[in-house]
Order: C-alpha cells, then structure tokens, then sequence
C-alpha cells in the first residue's frame, strides 16, 4: 500500500495534466481527468458532462482557477452558485475541492439563478464568482 505522501503526490501529478482521449467506462475515465481543450470560450467555458469532461476534470479545472487567480494577485475568495439540473450540484462540488485544494475561499450560495450569483459576489465581497449552469445544452 501507498504511504499518505505518496498518493497525495499522485493525485497532484494526475491534476497536472487532464487528458482529452479518455472513454466513459474505463479505469482510465474514472482515475484521471478528462478536460477537452475546445470548451474554453472567451468569456466561460462549456462541456458536455461525461462526454467532454468528467468530475475529475471539473476538479482540475477549479484548481487550475485557483492557480491562476493566486497568480495574478487577486484576493482568493470565489462565490459559486448551481443551477437546477440534477448533476449540477455534483458538478459545483467538485469545482469546489480543487477550489479549495488551490487554496481560495468559497462562498456557496447554493441553489441559485445566475443573477443571484453575481449579486452574492458583490454582496460578499469576493472577486471570483463560478455559476455551474447548463442552459446551454440540451437537458
């Protein structure tokens, strides 16, 4: 067995780098992150859950957000907010983890619209706000 250093040092290897060529339903899908390159927009970023992303992959994509907000010299603090849709809180947590696993502080307003998301991060003083949403896709 893995002593605890060793599969925190694993783990934090597997987040370095996502894949893009992982199938559903394979060891590989459920132990790595899947992030596909094209869901980065201008403005947000949008995948299909499972077939261009996977929760892993949402993890590493909120500690990815955590490093680059410490980077840039913004105060960590994000407020994030999920909409209706069944997997959405699924998908805001594991956003959440490597947020905090990249050191930021979360605000969670929960079940929300996104208007009230962006109302809690002026509200609440943070910086950062992440809205787990999929209005955009078929559902």
């Amino acid at each position: 067995p893995q002593s605890p250093d060793a599969a925190a040092i694993f783990k934090v290897i597997s987040m370095l780098k996502p894949r893009q060529d992982l199938t559903p339903n394979t060891a590989a899908y459920e132990t790595q992150a899947l992030v596909k390159p094209t869901g980065f927009r201008e403005y947000d970023a949008r995948w299909i859950l499972e077939k261009e992303i996977n929760l892993l992959g949402i993890q590493a994509l909120g500690l990815g957000l955590a490093t680059f907000v410490h980077e840039i010299g913004v105060k960590p603090r994000i407020v994030v907010g999920h909409d209706f849709r069944g997997y959405s809180l699924s998908v805001k947590q594991a956003l959440i983890i490597g947020l905090l696993e990249g050191g930021m502080e979360v605000l969670d307003v929960g079940l929300a619209l996104s208007p009230m998301a962006y109302f809690g991060q002026f509200d609440l003083d943070a910086p950062c706000v992440a809205m787990v949403t999929a209005s955009h896709n078929e559902n």
